[in-house]
C-alpha cells in the first residue's frame, strides 16, 4: 500500500500503517469498509483502530446507528516524532544521572587509561557528541582548533555542535588558527550567548600548523584529524588530561586575544 513503508519508519506497525492509509483514502467509514480497503481482518481492524486513536491519528463518531472512523490530518504524524524525542530526552536524563557512578565503577577496576578510536566523518561527529554528553552546564572545555579544516568537514551552517554546547550552558576556551580574515572575524564575533560562554584566542598558522584539533574536557582528551583519512581518538585519563590542560594554559597565555578583549568590554 502506498506510503505504508514510510509510515512504518515513523513507528507505526504494519497493520497500523495499512489501516491509517485506508482511513485517509476512504474518509469517514465503518469498520468493514476500512478492513476491506486495508486488507486486514475485521476483528483485527477494531484493535488497530483503537491503537491509532490512542496515538491521536484516528477519531470515531456516531452517524445514526453506525460508528464511523475518520483519519486525523496527516500533520498529526508529527506527534509520533515528538513522542520519540520525549523518550530520548528522558533516557538521556536518566543516563546522565548514573554516568558518574558508572565512571567510578570503571575507575575502580584499574587505573589504566581508556582509549577509544573513531573513524570517518560520522566517527568524528560521534566523538564531538560525546563531548556534549559528558560535559555539564558550567563546565569549561578547552580547544585547539584548526578552523578552516574543521569547517571543511563540518560546514558552519550545518554544524550543530556550537548550538548544542550553548543550549546546555557549557563554556569554552578556544585557541584557533586560520589564514582567512573572514573566518577569524566569525570566531571573534559570535552571538550574545556565544560571547558570554566562549573565549577565543588566535595564533598564526605558522605557529600552529597541521590539520588536527584537540579538546580537553573533564578527565578526557579528544583528538581529531580533519583532512585525508578522518579519524579521532578519545583518551580518558585524569593525569594526561591534567597535563594537557597545563599545556593549554601555557599556550593560552601567549595567544592573541585581539578583538576578543574589546568585545568583552
Amino acid at each position: 500500500m502506498v506510503f505504508e513503508k514510510e509510515l512504518k519508519k515513523l513507528g507505526l506497525k504494519d497493520k497500523e500503517a495499512a489501516v491509517y492509509v485506508a482511513c485517509l483514502q476512504l474518509g469517514p467509514s465503518p469498520v468493514q469498509q476500512i478492513a476491506r480497503k486495508a486488507k486486514v481482518v475485521r476483528a483485527t481492524t477494531y484493535v488497530v483502530l483503537e491503537a491509532l486513536q490512542h496515538q491521536g491519528l484516528v477519531t470515531h463518531f456516531k452517524d445514526e446507528k453506525k460508528t464511523l472512523y475518520s483519519a486525523e490530518p496527516p500533520r498529526q504524524l508529527m506527534r509520533l516524532l515528538e513522542k520519540d524525542r520525549e523518550v530520548i530526552d528522558e533516557k538521556q536524563q536518566e543516563l546522565e544521572q548514573i554516568l558518574p557512578e558508572l565512571q567510578i565503577l570503571m575507575k575502580a577496576a584499574g587505573g589504566k587509561p581508556s582509549v577509544r578510536f573513531y573513524s570517518g566523518r560520522e566517527g568524528i561527529h560521534a566523538m564531538r557528541q560525546e563531548i556534549i554528553m559528558y560535559s555539564k552546564p558550567g563546565d569549561v572545555i578547552c580547544n585547539f582548533t584548526p578552523a578552516e579544516h574543521l569547517h571543511a568537514v563540518f560546514p558552519q551552517d550545518h554544524d550543530t555542535f556550537l548550538s548544542q554546547r550553548l543550549s546546555k550552558g557549557i563554556k569554552a576556551r578556544t585557541i584557533f588558527t586560520t589564514r582567512s580574515e573572514k573566518v577569524k572575524e566569525l570566531f571573534f564575533h559570535g552571538s550574545p550567548l556565544d560571547n558570554k560562554l566562549s573565549e577565543r584566542r588566535y595564533v598564526a598558522p605558522d605557529n600552529f600548523p597541521g590539520s588536527s584539533g584537540m579538546t580537553i574536557y573533564g578527565d578526557r582528551i579528544a583528538i581529531g584529524t580533519f583532512t585525508g583519512k578522518l579519524m579521532g581518538v578519545v583518551v580518558e585519563s585524569k593525569p594526561m588530561a591534567d597535563m594537557m590542560q597545563s599545556l593549554f594554559n601555557l599556550a593560552w597565555s601567549g595567544a592573541d586575544s585581539s578583538d576578543q578583549e574589546s568585545q568583552k568590554q
